[in-house]
């Protein structure tokens, strides 16, 4: 090999490994839902609909798990924003404990970035406490996302979950997760790091 051809190689294999700060990989995150059992779900028309986001937490209730929904704008009924995972594979084979740092996640479709996920975690507070303790709240009529401890306003709806106000040099923007499948035909969507 000449040493040109070593250069190159060993500047792939540097690329290769370089750190892509984009996207989360500190938090585990595993979540399965299947949209074809809840068709009429705030996840599921926000997984199907750009500009539709939803905050998706886990709650265990008498043993069994509640998806706690909350879309960005729209009325809903009750049924379509507390999903009981009574199905064996809901309830029993999916573990709901690894979404994301404070077990909980933004999911929906961009209007121009397709399918995104985001740790419903404030990065910025998260990084400053070392612990989940600064989740994100719909503001301006769901336009946004806001943390009420230190008043950042995240834009969820671009590529990469940058701060629009409050925010300063330095800052993080959303956790984002690498990996957001959804398959229309078995209804399966899937977030993973």
């Amino acid at each position: 090999m000449n040493k040109l051809s070593a250069w190159v190689v060993a500047a792939v294999m540097l690329m290769a490994c370089e750190t892509d700060t984009k996207y989360n990989t500190q938090y585990p995150c595993n979540f399965v839902f299947f949209t074809n059992i809840y068709p009429t779900s705030a996840l599921t028309r926000a997984v199907n609909n750009p500009g539709e986001f939803c905050i998706v937490e886990p709650e265990t209730v008498q043993g069994v798990v509640h998806l706690k929904l909350r879309p960005n704008h729209g009325t809903w009924a009750a049924a379509d924003l507390d999903l009981t995972m009574r199905t064996a594979i809901n309830n029993e084979r999916l573990s709901y404990g690894s979404m994301g740092a404070g077990r909980g996640l933004i999911i929906g479709r961009s209007n121009f970035f397709g399918l995104k996920a985001y740790d419903l975690q404030c990065p910025n507070c998260l990084d400053e406490l070392g612990a989940p303790r600064a989740p994100l709240d719909w503001a301006d009529d769901g336009r946004y996302l806001e943390c009420a401890r230190c008043h950042r306003v995240y834009n969820q709806d671009n590529d990469d979950g940058t701060i629009v106000s409050n925010g300063k040099k330095g800052d993080h923007l959303l956790i984002q997760y690498r990996s957001v499948n959804y398959n229309a035909t078995d209804g399966r969507l899937y977030v993973h790091n």
